[in-house]
């Protein structure tokens, strides 16, 4: 008999490989982590500018990232937010991040809970495509908060169309916006308090031979006052070959196989930022 997280795995595999995307009902106490983490980032968001800055490295890819240094498509049509980010468990790489231990631990908690449900998704799906084995990802993946409430722009985009370029993203995001392309058009998707949304990305689709394409989205900018999205990004770890999944498990030398790594590493560059770093 399946455990409830295999039942959600199972559940979440079936509806990727169908609709392109799976939305996740949260269990067992997993909500009330997310909207912890979802507080402490009102409280870090709310802080002046010049005070947020002091958590950033001088690349922006730990930490704090302020608008405009992130775009989906065109550097001069930058994502309007600012946001978060925590790769792993590497609270080392934030400068002063002793200063923000209740942001960090409820980060840290939810990352926890995601890193199994992706683990048990991911891994239910290479197992259905010739019994493969999910790859390691939890030392090249990142949470990342992004809080659009100070936009004020008339754009009718926050962010424009794309995908994300990592193996999967799991979002929630706490108001309307969030537009997934489903046949050609965007079709509005909202994230109930309890829910995440499950989408794959262009590595996903490397790895599944284009059994599971990348999942275009956007985010429309409905005027509102306060918006917050807390993603999981997911990238297979580095330091060893990521072959595609054939039809025969085997192969391990990968001989006539081509190493997704340098094109996994290098995906950020799509966004205007730095490489997948081997944490």
């Amino acid at each position: 008999m399946h455990t409830a997280a295999t039942h959600v795995a199972v559940h979440a595999a079936d509806d990727l490989l169908r609709d392109g995307y799976a939305r996740i009902t949260l269990r067992d106490g997993a909500e009330h982590l997310l909207h912890r983490a979802l507080g402490e980032s009102r409280a870090f968001f709310g802080q002046p500018t010049e005070r947020k800055f002091r958590y950033s490295t001088g690349d922006f890819n730990f930490g704090y990232r302020p608008l405009g240094r992130e775009f989906s498509v065109r550097a001069d049509r930058p994502d309007l937010n600012d946001c978060f980010t925590l790769w792993h468990d590497r609270l080392d790489l934030i400068p002063h991040a002793a200063e923000l231990p209740a942001l960090t631990d409820a980060l840290l908690a939810w990352r926890g809970h995601l890193a199994g449900l992706v683990a048990d998704t991911v891994g239910e799906i290479a197992a259905r495509l010739g019994g493969h084995k999910a790859p390691a990802f939890e030392a090249a993946s990142y949470l990342q908060l992004n809080d659009y409430a100070a936009t004020g722009s008339d754009r009718d985009l926050l962010q424009d169309r794309h995908e994300d370029g990592h193996l999967v993203t799991v979002i929630h995001a706490t108001a309307p916006g969030l537009e997934l392309f489903l046949d050609g058009d965007p079709r509005p998707v909202h994230t109930a308090p309890d829910e995440v949304v499950l989408m794959p990305g262009s590595v996903l689709t490397d790895l599944t031979a284009g059994r599971v394409p990348a999942l275009y989205h956007q985010v429309r900018n409905l005027r509102l006052p306060e918006r917050t999205a807390l993603m999981y990004f997911v990238n297979p770890e580095l330091t060893e070959p990521v072959y595609a999944w054939t039809a025969e498990p085997g192969g391990e030398s990968g001989a006539g196989r081509e190493d997704l790594r340098e094109k996994i590493r290098n995906n950020p560059g799509m966004f205007g930022l730095p490489v997948v770093p081997v944490l």
